[in-house]
């Protein structure tokens, strides 16, 4: 398993760019890349690589954060594999007034292929549906960041 938390708030730079962990306070063995292990991560990076590494690979994976903008409006975050937005992570708010927090969490359970190689970001998303218009997508604001936590944890299934 590993758990990584943003403390402080960060201001992402825009409203496509994936969320950067400043600190990871769990780790467990199993969680390296050498050795066998399953995972690929370093503290200041948004990618976290996860390894087949010869069988069929099951996670859970959570996400939840205090999210802001310095403009209202609605602001997204879903968790990407690959670059490719993974359906059902997709949580928006709308901010009230710049500098108003709202609550994200989302948790997902993912699947790396046994010879396969799987890129996971959180990020922020550029629209979202209009709710009473789907057809007409709403831009977001970019996203203030903090009081997060983003863990992954290997399954059996």
């Amino acid at each position: 398993m590993i758990q990584t938390i943003i403390n402080e708030p960060e201001v992402l730079t825009s409203n496509t760019s994936s969320i950067v962990f400043d600190t990871t306070d769990i780790r467990t063995r199993c969680a390296f890349c050498c050795n066998g292990g399953w995972l690929d991560y370093q503290n200041g990076n948004p990618i976290f690589k996860l390894f087949g590494n010869g069988y069929t690979g099951y996670y859970n994976v959570n996400f939840s954060a205090s999210v802001s903008s310095a403009t209202a409006g609605v602001v997204a975050i879903g968790l990407y594999e690959d670059g490719i937005l993974i359906p059902d992570t997709v949580r928006a708010v709308t901010i009230d007034a710049a500098d108003d927090y709202e609550t994200i969490s989302f948790n997902k359970k993912i699947k790396v292929c046994p010879r396969g190689t799987t890129n996971i970001t959180v990020a922020s998303v550029p629209s979202v549906p209009t709710p009473t218009d789907v057809t007409t997508p709403i831009t977001t604001e970019t996203p203030i960041i903090t009081n997060s936590t983003f863990n992954i944890a290997r399954t059996n299934n």
